[in-house]
């Protein structure tokens, strides 16, 4: 949904190129960082839960999600933090040595 309003201010000329591409990288990252720090987002939670072992350990979906909470609360930190502080700078160091493009509308 944010990416479709992104793309659309876009198109309408309400942003420039380089804005959409930097609110493109902040939603994806504000998107799926979450969504890889829950017990779905993680392979070794999924494995363990279906597998025999889940009710030796008592392992339940809530007690998963609980378990993942420091995790997601960093990962999501840790994201926030480098979108702020990181991804302006970062991008124009990449530009300025030419290891990445400025892509062009067609």
């Amino acid at each position: 949904v944010y990416i479709n309003e992104a793309k659309t201010a876009l198109e309408h000329g309400v942003i420039s190129l380089p804005q959409f591409e930097m609110l493109a990288v902040a939603i994806n990252t504000g998107t799926n960082l979450p969504s890889v720090a829950t017990p779905n987002g993680q392979a070794a939670f999924l494995f363990l839960l279906t597998s025999a072992l889940a009710p030796l350990i008592r392992l339940s979906y809530g007690r998963m999600v609980w378990m993942a909470l420091p995790y997601t609360l960093v990962l999501t930190l840790v994201g926030l933090l480098c979108v702020e502080f990181t991804l302006m700078p970062v991008t124009n160091w990449l530009l300025a040595h030419g290891w990445v493009t400025t892509p062009t509308l067609p």
